[in-house]
């Protein structure tokens, strides 16, 4: 005889049966890229810019994205970059690393997100600007890992390109009600979805097999405290975050940011004066790859 189950047993094998299928979605996400990891690699080597440009040139949606990127204000130096050699011998070794790594990202963050009530892009804007942000803080508190920041920064929000389709299904308030009701909005997606956006970032990236600090961070950024290792990196995206939130949307959605009463902000010594300082810093940097943030996700 087949037991019937009850309310509270049938909720628990929803939610057993949703994470199991979200983990899956995320496990089929394509690859990062292989082209990031190589060119790392061929820099550490100390490689020319022949072999570095060969092994761009052999994905040619990815060098088509480091040309368009390396032609923008904000990392142009004193000519214009006409060809992918040039852009390779003008960018210099972090911003060359940091160019391919966003054109790799950029795929995966096409398309509007509606199950977040994200416009077209907005997400890949958002993620832009806040590894941008992140590689300023690390340079501002002196972190010799100033490209872990951007990364991290980057794929701090990977998670919600996957439960995207599950927010829209099962997450049935939206970020302006949510606030009114006091609840956070990770706590919403753990309790709808049986999982947050930072926790099923932190897998992927460690599916992709980035580093424990990227990965840590990502996982962590909401709450750095909670990190059992690595909680200045965590910090850092966490700060860049909130800052980047609070200078995006409508007037009524944006993300209030009190720093005083933010206490990651006040271990790191951000106090107001340098919020508007960074934000500022921000918005030029932005100006400067505003082409490529509209055409290229």
């Amino acid at each position: 005889m087949v037991q019937e189950l009850n309310a509270y047993e049938l909720k628990a094998l929803n939610y057993e049966l949703l994470l199991k299928d979200i983990l899956t979605a995320a496990e089929k996400l394509p690859p990062f890229p292989d082209v990031a990891w190589k060119v790392l690699g061929l820099i550490r080597k100390m490689a020319s810019v022949r072999e570095i440009e060969a092994v761009i040139k052999f994905d040619p949606t990815i060098a088509a994205r480091v040309l368009s990127l390396s032609q923008s204000a904000y990392y142009q130096r004193l000519r214009k970059v006409t060809s992918l050699q040039e852009a390779i011998m003008v960018l210099g070794n972090q911003k060359l690393v940091e160019v391919v790594l966003a054109a790799c990202a950029a795929h995966y963050f096409r398309g509007q997100i509606s199950g977040y009530r994200l416009n077209e892009q907005a997400l890949w804007r958002h993620s832009v600007a806040v590894a941008i942000m992140a590689e300023k803080l690390a340079q501002e508190f002196r972190k010799k890992k100033v490209l872990t920041a951007y990364t991290a920064g980057l794929l701090h929000d990977i998670g919600k390109t996957v439960l995207d389709l599950y927010a829209k299904i099962y997450l049935h308030v939206d970020l302006s009600q949510i606030r009114k009701g006091g609840v956070q909005f990770i706590e919403a997606e753990r309790r709808a979805l049986g999982i947050d956006h930072q926790e099923l970032g932190q897998i992927i990236a460690r599916r992709w097999q980035f580093p424990l600090e990227v990965t840590v961070a990502i996982g962590n950024h909401h709450f750095p405290q909670k990190a059992k290792t690595d909680q200045d990196m965590a910090a850092i995206v966490h700060a860049a975050d909130r800052m980047v939130n609070a200078m995006e949307g409508e007037e009524g959605a944006r993300d209030v940011l009190d720093p005083a009463s933010d206490p990651v902000f006040k271990a790191m010594g951000i106090d107001a004066q340098k919020v508007e300082r960074f934000q500022a810093e921000l918005a030029e940097a932005l100006e400067g790859i505003v082409t490529f943030l509209k055409n290229d996700a």
